[in-house]
């Protein structure tokens, strides 16, 4: 979770629990992993509940540092976006899909399906965040290996700018910097488009690729009590009405998106850890065929 979704959902947990005072720490994926290890191997204790993308929970998982928690309300949310033995569970999704500057689209260029941006037209003017792995690996199990691999070469020689960062990139995208992304942060998206009132649409892809965001509780957590009762708030109907007030898409059905448009997909494709098994393979291929240093 961002620091700015932070400071708006931790201070109505706050508020319903006086006396209860999160520490929210913000990294990345893979800093915030490599510090877990970290603190783990020097046999310091720090942190209670883990969130962040599937993937980096999983590793967390793995290596024994978290342990099993069933919420009380795990049977309202969907078997993707939960650990059936209590491993893990999402407050949170991310739906990654094509972003679009309508100003900047060439005229009588659509984007509905992945293969869209193969279009010569698009070439040089499209971005891609060079850590996105994660929707290859998706493409894979969505196309096949033959198509997916065909799809990402085609992108590659339409010259895409490798950036860092989707919020940066979704910002420069409504900035006219570039006319589409291979992937978005769809929430983010919905925000410039309903809330700035930017030139922003999306490619409803059938399906769409929606990123799970792992929760965990520590193996050792210093403050078990306020850790589990975290993970409850977060997953009752309050904590996911909070984080549905940031614009974030709140992982339980019954609490729909903020913003309608991003709850209008036909198909979902949940990222699962399966597609962790190829991880190493995957990222092989995207960094050569996109020239990702």
């Amino acid at each position: 979770m961002n620091t700015d979704d932070a400071k708006k959902v931790f201070p109505v947990f706050e508020a319903k629990f006086p006396g209860v005072k999160v520490e929210h720490t913000r990294a990345s994926g893979e800093v915030l992993t490599t510090r877990v290890v970290t603190e783990k191997k020097a046999g310091q204790d720090l942190f209670d509940v883990v969130e962040s993308n599937l993937f980096e929970v999983g590793y967390i998982i793995d290596q024994g540092y978290t342990q099993k928690y069933i919420v009380a309300s795990a049977g309202d949310y969907p078997a993707e976006v939960k650990g059936a033995d209590g491993a893990f569970i999402a407050a949170r999704l991310n739906n990654d899909i094509p972003g679009i500057n309508t100003q900047k689209l060439p005229a009588g260029i659509t984007i509905k399906t992945w293969k869209d941006l193969c279009n010569p037209a698009l070439s040089g003017k499209i971005a891609v965040e060079q850590g996105d792995v994660v929707v290859y690996s998706a493409l894979r199990k969505i196309l096949g290996d033959t198509e997916a691999q065909n799809v990402l070469k085609c992108i590659a020689a339409n010259k895409p700018s490798l950036r860092s960062g989707h919020t940066d990139m979704a910002n420069l995208l409504a900035a006219g910097e570039f006319a589409v992304t291979l992937s978005s942060n769809g929430h983010r998206l919905a925000q410039l488009k309903n809330e700035e009132n930017k030139p922003i649409d999306w490619g409803r892809t059938d399906p769409i690729i929606t990123d799970v965001q792992g929760m965990a509780l520590a193996n050792k957590p210093p403050h078990a009590n306020a850790g589990k009762l975290l993970m409850e708030w977060l997953t009752s109907l309050d904590g996911q009405k909070a984080i549905q007030s940031t614009g974030r898409v709140p992982a339980n059905p019954k609490v729909p998106p903020k913003y309608p448009d991003l709850n209008n997909f036909a198909k979902i494709f949940y990222v699962s850890l399966a597609l962790r098994a190829d991880f190493d393979k995957d990222q092989a291929f995207w960094n050569s065929t996109l020239g990702v240093k």
